[in-house]
């Protein structure tokens, strides 16, 4: 059936939204949407046929692919044995007595425990469980400060490598994982600063908009990071295990998954409950995942098979239309998407298209991996899905979800210059990677 580029993407993203907004799940819409595109578009005899090669290429073919669940095991090992309130416990010893006290003991925190977790909902969970009671209860700082900073710190999860979404965006375009974590970090260095910087200012400009600094002590921050030894020595393990040539990414998140092991079982914290927790976690969060994957592989080949990518890129090319104009249309899409879209779905429904328009206009897939991970995090704050806002929500003992969202509009607006920063500057996530593989 012929219906040309616009006919073909409306037909196929109309029925796709419109499977979606009736419940289904969205890893099964794209499947389904897929293979009736294949059939009804394409020629069921030259496509489906297909599809047991690509399943196999997707998941049996990749073995970077393994280092998925293990990142994923070694994040909610270091959650159930209790490493968060460690982690939280050094950071506030370390800079609480900084403008902005607690505060900054937030993002600080946020940063160490998402270089271990990789999911910015268990960071954004597991700290807030910890940072709420202790910060507006006992030391009064305004409700919606803490809950903010909070729900932002914890969308670095995704960004600061071990990243599960840089693992899954470089299965599906083919490019190296240990590039994407390398490009990750100096971003993700960044938005600390940013976060870290405008709380400084805050403090100092409008003082209510935090509350009492902590007393500097060099005791105290001895044995703050005394307690953090065990997180900082696993995150400099893995990262130098990957970056020495040691060990692939693969290779260290087994390496991580043994030594978050033995640091719970040195602390008495590892059970056969802990245990049998974070494999279940960790296999629901892969299985999802994995899924999203195959299925999107699925919507990619029906397009590729149509021409969309390639006649798209020829009509923007054709057009009048600047590359920030479009680089900006796209920053909208996603904002629109993040909406009423979960981020993982978002991403992995538009990838089919996004990646090969904005390779083919000469954009690095690695720089646009980092790009999509902000932009990822960013719908994260967004309401009414924004995940990190209904966590923090779920653990601020019954505090009202207005609160939250006031509290996280600055930090969704350093998101966004983030995301101009890398636009305007992309040796930012480049750099690195061109140092470590000579990208």
């Amino acid at each position: 059936m012929e219906l040309g580029l616009v006919g073909n993407i409306a037909v196929i993203f109309g029925v796709l939204l419109a499977f979606i907004f009736i419940g289904m799940h969205i890893g099964i819409a794209m499947g389904l949407v897929g293979i009736l595109a294949m059939y009804f578009l394409v020629g069921a005899g030259s496509s489906l046929s297909m599809l047991g090669l690509l399943q196999f290429n997707t998941l049996a073919d990749h073995y970077a692919l393994i280092s998925l669940p293990l990142f994923v095991l070694m994040g909610y090992l270091v959650l159930h044995i209790g490493m968060a309130e460690r982690i939280f416990n050094g950071s506030k010893a370390l800079v609480g007595a900084v403008p902005g006290g607690l505060l900054h003991a937030n993002i600080f925190s946020s940063a160490v425990f998402s270089a271990m977790c990789g999911s910015s909902v268990a960071t954004a969970a597991s700290l807030g469980s910890i940072a709420i009671p202790y910060e507006i209860d006992e030391h009064k700082y305004p409700p919606r400060a803490v809950m903010g900073s909070l729900a932002a710190g914890g969308t670095l999860g995704i960004l600061i490598p071990p990243s599960v979404t840089f693992i899954a965006y470089g299965v599906f375009v083919g490019e190296s994982i240990g590039q994407l974590f390398a490009a990750g970090i100096i971003p993700g260095l960044i938005l600390v600063s940013l976060f870290m910087l405008y709380i400084f200012i805050a403090a100092i400009v409008v003082p209510s908009s935090s509350g009492p600094r902590l007393k500097f002590s060099f005791v105290e921050m001895l044995r703050g990071l005394q307690g953090m030894w065990s997180a900082l020595g696993l995150i400099v393990a893995i990262i130098a295990s990957m970056y020495t040539g040691l060990a692939t990414p693969t290779e260290a998140a087994a390496v991580g998954c043994v030594l978050a092991a033995l640091i719970g079982w040195s602390a008495g914290k590892l059970s056969f409950q802990v245990i049998k927790a974070a494999s279940l976690d960790a296999l629901l969060t892969t299985c999802f995942l994995v899924l999203l994957i195959v299925t999107a592989q699925i919507i990619s080949l029906a397009l590729s098979m149509l021409g969309v990518p390639q006649q798209l890129t020829e009509v923007i090319t054709s057009l009048d239309i600047s590359v920030g104009a479009l680089f900006a249309l796209i920053v909208l899409l996603y904002m629109f998407l993040g909406l009423f879209l979960e981020p993982a779905s978002m991403l992995f429904l538009t990838l089919p298209i996004i990646h090969p328009l904005m390779v083919s206009l000469g954009f690095s897939p690695v720089w646009l991996g980092v790009v999509l991970v902000v932009l990822v995090e960013l719908s994260n704050l967004t309401p009414p899905v924004g995940f990190n806002l209904f966590v923090i929500k779920g653990v601020s003992g019954g505090r009202p979800l207005k609160d939250v969202v006031i509290g996280v509009i600055p930090y969704w607006f350093l998101l966004l210059m983030m995301i101009y920063l890398l636009y305007e500057f992309p040796q930012m996530a480049l750099w690195l990677p061109d140092k470590l593989f000579g990208y």
